[in-house]
């Protein structure tokens, strides 16, 4: 038992040490690909313009933020002011209720015939 024991914390160790290696190579690899040795450079880079706007980079494509937070909040409130969603949902649930309770209400009605003393 120990002999086995012994045998898959030695696997164990192995397959850490090979993930390890593998994110290395993985790491020199996209170096490679991204034509860069620059050994601080980060896949993803957040920054503020003059204009207060944040400007991100990933992977050397800038991408710039279009609308502030809340321009966005004020835009879901008023999609969700407009919808009838939720009065739709409201008639379906008591309806859904109502249909449940009379199922059950037929039923018990059932049973109280067979077991009435």
């Amino acid at each position: 038992m120990i002999r086995y024991t012994i045998t898959f914390f030695i696997m164990i160790i192995l397959f850490l040490g090979g993930v390890i290696l593998g994110f290395n190579q993985a790491g020199e690899g996209m170096d490679e690909v991204r034509g860069t040795n620059e050994p601080t450079y980060d896949a993803l880079q957040v920054s503020q313009n003059e204009n207060g706007q944040n400007e991100v980079e990933v992977l050397g494509q800038r991408f710039q933020q279009q609308e502030t937070l809340e321009q966005k909040k004020e835009e879901y409130t008023n999609i969700q002011e407009d919808f009838i969603t939720e009065k739709i949902a409201a008639v379906v649930e008591t309806s859904v209720q109502w249909l449940f309770n009379v199922i059950i209400d037929v039923f018990y009605q059932i049973t109280q015939l067979f077991y009435k003393s």
